[in-house]
């Protein structure tokens, strides 16, 4: 990946997607319960994400941390712009994790990434201060 565009062929691609197409039913299942609707492979890279605004952006991304090892990562992020500063707060619920272990545990998972990130945004005022947004 440079520039956020894919550069392998074909067969790498499915073999460095295959572990997050796996998990794609399960994920299916728990947007649909939450009225989310999911994106994936931002900049050409295997990621499923599913984001919710209630004032505060809302964000569950489950990717492909290496793909060697095909390991996976889940971040949960809530931020809310404020003039010209971005708030936050975020946390990986699970890094480098073998899907195998993440696919038995993944309806946990979300449930806990759905309720963390609600009671964040629930609290905007306890996000941190995370960077300044540039002028376009």
């Amino acid at each position: 990946m440079a520039n956020g565009g894919w550069y392998g062929t074909q067969e790498e691609w499915r073999r460095i997607e295959a572990p997050i197409k796996a998990l794609d039913p399960e994920l299916e299942r728990f947007a649909a319960t939450h009225g989310l609707s999911i994106t994936q492979n931002h900049k050409d890279w295997p990621d499923r994400s599913m984001v919710w605004d209630i004032g505060v952006r809302c964000l569950i991304q489950l990717y492909l941390a290496n793909a060697e090892t095909l390991s996976v990562n889940i971040w949960i992020c809530a931020s809310q712009d404020r003039g010209r500063h971005r708030y936050w707060k975020q946390e990986f619920l699970c890094k480098e994790a073998d899907v195998g272990d993440v696919t038995s545990r993944l309806p946990e998972l979300l449930g806990t990434a759905k309720a963390k990130l609600d009671g964040w945004a629930a609290h905007p005022e306890e996000l941190e201060f995370g960077n300044k947004i540039a002028k376009i």
